[in-house]
């Protein structure tokens, strides 16, 4: 008897495979947690009882220019349905819409559209506020603020520099360089300039780790100290279920609330492991415009995979590698924790990428434990190659495969790249 496996994708190629029965360990999905309350009553307690922070009216008090940051559509934030709140607290206490500069927190990322704007925020908001794309790579649209404790030169997008109340939304997930997203992240590397991007990447890449589900953080407690020197006054941050529903909203602090969101957050995304498997055939959803989006299908389940065996990821890929070109040349790379330590000690020069080389040296490390094939409709045989990843055309001639080449192995299948295993 064989089960089917179906994954969250309409392409034939990646809709589905079957495993026989005998031959499956474990299928790991998100937690389904109990109903949450209405949004508006979440929000709303949210903003009555800020974590760590005054609340939301008190901090407008005597503010003239406000930034409010918001996360792009790599991520599944809801903002559409939390950003109206904000702006009608705002406008209750007498700020006007040309006060307020909605600001895209896009990192590295290529810059939203109009249409995706529009269906981000919501049309009418779009059609009512001024609304930028953060601009990392644009000098002359940068601030410098000075220079970190531990030496990052610290730019950042000047609406926001510029800014006397900045306000956060964001969402609380996995994420393999600082362990949880949310908080302090929609900043660093949110609306910061290309230089402290770099570095922020560094830090992550000089630990050669994978941090994702982590509590303890070394790359999160750097970006939170360099949150310091611009300030970020009050962030709201939701926690959502399997089905993109909200389940919990926090606000207040960057650090204490994002911190009471980890809380919520591992009651939806962490999961034991049953055991390790020969074969863990997971999908990259809900990160997978990109595959600079999709290797979080690769972060999370590496976990699973016992020494030798072969991870299979399933990830549409529809704007192929995404916006770093050098990422999967870098991932077949041994030296990228080198070329990182040069670059810092003013002996190698960088080379045309460098942000690449952090998440890059992380996955090569994971490439050396186990093998890695992907099957994707964006990309290419050749541009996988280089990553030293083996493609196959579909789901079920891919799993097929490996059945045979792990005869006596057993397969975890991993349904959302969100997830965090322990043992």
């Amino acid at each position: 008897m064989k089960i089917r496996i179906d994954f969250a994708y309409d392409d034939r190629r990646i809709s589905s495979c079957k495993i026989p029965q005998e031959r499956l360990s474990h299928i790991y999905k998100m937690s389904e947690p109990a109903r949450p309350a209405q949004l508006r009553d979440q929000i709303l307690h949210a903003f009555a009882h800020p974590i760590g922070a005054p609340m939301l009216s008190e901090l407008i008090k005597g503010k003239e220019k406000i930034a409010v940051l918001v996360d792009d559509i790599t991520r599944p934030t809801p903002v559409d349905k939390i950003l109206p709140f904000i702006l009608e607290e705002l406008s209750v206490h007498g700020v006007r819409s040309e006060q307020v500069t909605l600001v895209i927190a896009l990192g590295s990322h290529r810059p939203m559209t109009e249409g995706e704007i529009q269906q981000r925020l919501g049309r009418q908001v779009a059609r009512d506020y001024r609304v930028l794309n953060s601009r990392f790579d644009e000098p002359d649209h940068l601030v410098h603020l000075g220079t970190s404790e531990d030496g990052v030169p610290i730019f950042i997008e000047e609406e926001v520099a510029k800014a006397d109340l900045k306000i956060g939304i964001g969402s609380i997930a996995p994420h393999g360089a600082v362990g949880w997203s949310g908080g302090a992240k929609i900043v660093y590397p949110g609306v910061a300039g290309r230089e402290t991007v770099m570095r922020f990447h560094f830090a992550h890449g000089l630990t050669e780790e994978n941090m994702t589900g982590k509590d303890d953080c070394p790359v999160r407690s750097k970006m939170e100290k360099w949150v310091d020197i611009l300030g970020l006054d009050f962030v709201v941050n939701s926690v959502l279920t399997p089905d993109n529903r909200i389940y919990r909203v926090v606000a207040g602090h960057y650090q204490h609330a994002q911190r009471r969101g980890v809380v919520f957050a591992k009651e939806v995304y962490l999961t034991q492991i049953r055991e390790k498997a020969d074969i863990v055939l997971s999908a990259s959803y809900a990160h997978d415009i990109d595959f600079w989006q999709a290797a979080k299908g690769i972060y999370g389940p590496d976990a699973l995979v016992k020494d030798g065996g072969t991870l299979l990821l399933i990830t549409p890929c529809p704007e192929g590698t995404g916006p770093h070109p050098e990422f999967l040349p870098r991932i077949g790379r041994d030296d990228n924790r080198d070329v990182l330590q040069g670059i810092l000690q003013g002996r190698t020069k960088l080379p045309p990428d460098p942000i690449s080389l952090a998440p890059a040296a992380m996955l090569a490390k994971m490439r050396r434990r186990v093998r890695c094939c992907v099957v994707s409709p964006g990309l290419s045989r050749e541009e996988l190659a280089m990553a030293g990843y083996e493609r196959f055309d579909d789901a079920q001639s891919g799993i097929d495969t490996l059945l045979k080449r792990y005869p006596d192995g057993k397969v975890a299948v991993v349904l959302r790249s969100d997830l965090v295993f322990e043992e």
